[in-house]
């Protein structure tokens, strides 16, 4: 059996409960315009969703089980929901609000494809089977239906997404991942040594963030960090206000460098100009 045919879903999960399981926070379900909703897993302001958002951790999507493609060995698929939008958009098979109805919801997938690309998050995947719309075909349904669904377990990614276009390709179990210095020696053979006097904790969560936004590539050169043995990707993370100085452990002031220009933010004689560009080029992503 190939590594599609595993994914084929059998069973009909709650969508909540496989948004809930993916990692997404399912407790806006509760509520509506209106107050309190009687049953979260039916609210229609989320259950109809494609797509979900966990804001800097992860992103969630529906995918039909037939458009996943599996081809030497690399489970993909490829789509495009600004086109998408555009033939729901010009259907004159649908209703007025069937349109505005899939159209947002394509264009929202669209964003969620993005921001998982701008922000280098993995991609959580429900698989469906069911009954797609086909505006092409007359005696097609006027409503797409997901009757059975499945919780991919192994991460998947963007590997490409065109902004202008919107053609995406979603690979599965292709997603990356970076280490910096402190990863390389926690993963070394420990050497037994005292240490004395005050030392300085930093945040994983904060260097793992700042690895992600980096996405491989240092952040004062451009230049794609090296692979390790593991196939990982280092680069150094570097507070640019430094914590000595009274720098705060927040992904804002943390950047990802590589160890030529790590070296060169202590000690070269243009420090205090790497600086400033390291502070502008944070505060400037941060402000969109």
């Amino acid at each position: 059996m190939n590594i599609k045919d595993g994914l084929k879903p059998t069973t009909s999960p709650r969508v909540i409960d496989l948004v809930a399981a993916a990692g997404v926070d399912v407790s806006p379900w509760a509520v509506s315009k209106k107050g309190p909703v009687k049953v979260p897993a039916s609210n229609p302001a989320y259950c109809y969703e494609w797509a979900y958002i966990e804001p800097d951790k992860l992103v969630l999507l529906n995918l039909w089980w037939h458009e996943i493609q599996e081809a030497n060995g690399q489970v993909f698929t490829e789509t495009n929901l600004k086109d998408w939008a555009a033939q729901l958009r010009d259907s004159s098979r649908l209703t007025p609000e069937k349109r505005r109805a899939g159209v947002r919801r394509a264009l929202r997938m669209d964003q969620a494809i993005a921001y998982a690309q701008e922000h280098n998050l993995p991609v959580r995947v429900i698989v469906g089977e069911g009954k797609p719309r086909d505006l092409a075909d007359p005696n097609s349904p006027l409503s797409s239906r997901m009757d059975l669904r499945l919780l991919d377990p192994e991460p998947w990614s963007v590997a490409r997404y065109d902004p202008v276009s919107g053609a995406a390709r979603i690979a599965r179990g292709s997603f990356p991942k970076y280490v910096d210095q402190f990863d390389a020696e926690s993963a070394a053979e420990p050497l037994r040594r005292t240490v004395t006097g005050d030392v300085l904790i930093r945040d994983p969560k904060v260097r793992a963030d700042a690895l992600r936004r980096a996405g491989g590539c240092c952040e004062f050169c451009g230049k794609r960090g090296f692979q390790t043995i593991n196939g990982e990707t280092y680069l150094e993370t570097h507070h640019v206000l430094p914590l000595c100085e009274g720098g705060p452990d927040m992904v804002r002031n943390v950047a990802a460098l590589c160890p030529d220009d790590h070296r060169k933010a202590h000690y070269g004689e243009d420090r205090d100009t790497m600086r400033a560009r390291l502070q502008v080029f944070l505060d400037e992503h941060y402000r969109r």
